[in-house]
């Protein structure tokens, strides 16, 4: 019996496989080309979770008994306990549901050899969480075989799931359309993080420690963004006693997105990942060679005086990728301000806060937008046909993605932990050291299911002033 599963599921995979390198072969990502001025979003109407029950038609939390669910995911060691974390225990507390954690290892090949084994058998978990335990071959598969219920009936019910569609659906109702697969049926919950900035094809990250430490706001204008850059190259930015080793601005030739090309999106000229597409686009009908216009000209003259006044790496043109990357990684403090990037990597990597494009006189930033802004990075959140009750399991979830509980399974407990605090109904995340970051590493919920889990930070959440990251 098992030998037939495992052949059908062999097939299975084969033939997705094929029809993915058809697809790849055929088509291109579809991305959008927004202006950057983003129109505001209305505020969610949900209220806020708190000590008291919320009802549903026919749920009730905290839930007179405890109900426990195991959720698989991916970790570092098969002995780590999330459900151990201050977040698990917030959660056991306010809604009466406990997680018991069923390590799928520590990649995604090893997890995707578990789950090969435990899928379909009564030893599969509940769910499974984090995008690193699923990929979009793997959820088509167990999909087809009946290993994952569809969500479709849940997800648009507002009895069982009140925060999603208030919260979600009603600030994008298209996004149900981007996280379906083409049976029509959803099998996985999406991550959405709408913070100002990082929607960004290539989103501009600044050190927020350096501006902290020079007592300096984030730039809005490029007058502003100069002022800042000069003040990098002068003063002692990382506050380690050197005046002389603080980049400005860095920046790779040939790198797919810390590229200098990122900045022509403050001219009005929307770029992609990837160095050969940015310099052809379509403007009312007629394609425009884009080093022949006057946005360009203008470009270039800012980059060659940003070079000249030494506020761009000196070797952007001559360092090697490995010379950079040794920039990024360097252990005794952070050496680069500002850098376009998906995110920015090294020990530092906390100090750096993405920013909207900051914008030039007699021009309007344009940039294209990821499409996990609008509908999510999906993959995070599965739920298997082995749950005895996934309508209860999903209205758990279903509070996941009220935006203090977000914040909390991605930072720690606010005013407990380090990263969060709450005052005056307003949470800010914080900067943390090295050991600090090392000490969250043992307590954040969100650390123990590789890459991201459900949830939803909406920028309308910044707009309204309730989060100050």
């Amino acid at each position: 019996m098992r030998n037939d599963r495992k052949k059908r599921v062999l097939a299975l995979l084969l033939g997705l496989t094929a029809a993915a390198s058809l697809t790849a072969c055929g088509g291109t990502e579809d991305t959008s080309s927004i202006n950057s001025q983003a129109s505001s979003q209305n505020e969610s109407s949900v209220q806020s979770e708190g000590e008291e029950a919320t009802e549903t038609d026919a749920i009730t939390f905290p839930l007179e008994e405890t109900q426990t669910f195991v959720f698989a995911g991916v970790c570092g060691a098969d002995n780590e306990h999330p459900e151990d974390t201050l977040y698990a225990q917030k959660l056991l507390e306010n809604y009466n549901v406990q997680i018991e954690y069923l390590s799928l290892g520590s990649d995604q090949e090893s997890a995707l050899q578990k789950l090969n084994v435990l899928l379909g058998t009564n030893d599969a978990p509940d769910a499974i969480m984090g995008a690193l335990a699923m990929n979009e071959t793997f959820l088509a598969m167990y999909a087809q075989e009946g290993y994952l219920m569809p969500l479709n009936d849940y997800l648009t019910n507002p009895d069982i799931m009140p925060v999603f569609n208030e919260r979600v659906i009603a600030n994008n109702p298209d996004l149900l359309k981007g996280i379906s697969l083409p049976d029509g049926n959803i099998y996985s919950l999406p991550y959405i993080n709408q913070v100002p900035g990082t929607y960004l094809e290539s989103p501009i990250w600044i050190n927020q420690t350096w501006l902290d430490n020079l007592g300096l706001e984030v730039p809005t204008t490029l007058e502003e963004l100069e002022a800042v850059m000069e003040a990098f190259a002068t003063q002692d930015a990382n506050g380690n006693g050197d005046t002389t080793d603080e980049i400005p601005l860095i920046a790779c030739v040939g790198s797919g997105s810390e590229h200098l090309e990122a900045w022509l999106s403050l001219w009005g000229i929307a770029t992609k990942d990837g160095t050969y597409e940015n310099y052809v686009y379509l403007k009312d009908g007629e394609v425009i060679f884009v080093p022949t216009t006057e946005e360009y000209k203008d470009y270039i003259k800012t980059m060659q005086k940003w070079y000249e006044n030494g506020w761009l790496w000196s070797e952007y043109f001559t360092g090697s990728s490995e010379t950079f990357k040794a920039i990024q990684n360097d252990t005794s403090a952070a050496k680069y301000g500002i850098l376009t990037a998906k995110n920015p990597v090294g020990p530092f990597a906390d100090q750096y806060v993405a920013i909207v494009p900051p914008t030039v006189e007699g021009y309007t930033p344009s940039c294209y937008v990821n499409p996990a802004f609008m509908s999510g990075s999906k993959g995070q959140f599965e739920v298997t046909s082995n749950c005895e009750n996934p309508e209860l399991l999903m209205a758990f979830i279903d509070k996941f993605y009220l935006m203090e509980n977000t914040l909390e399974a991605y930072n720690g407990i606010a005013n407990e932990e380090l990263k969060l605090t709450l005052e005056d109904g307003v949470y800010e995340t914080h900067t943390l050291t090295a050991e600090q970051s090392a000490e969250l590493g043992s307590n954040a919920f969100r650390l123990y299911f590789s890459n991201n889990i459900p949830g939803g930070i909406l920028e309308s959440d910044y707009e309204s002033g309730k989060i100050i990251m």
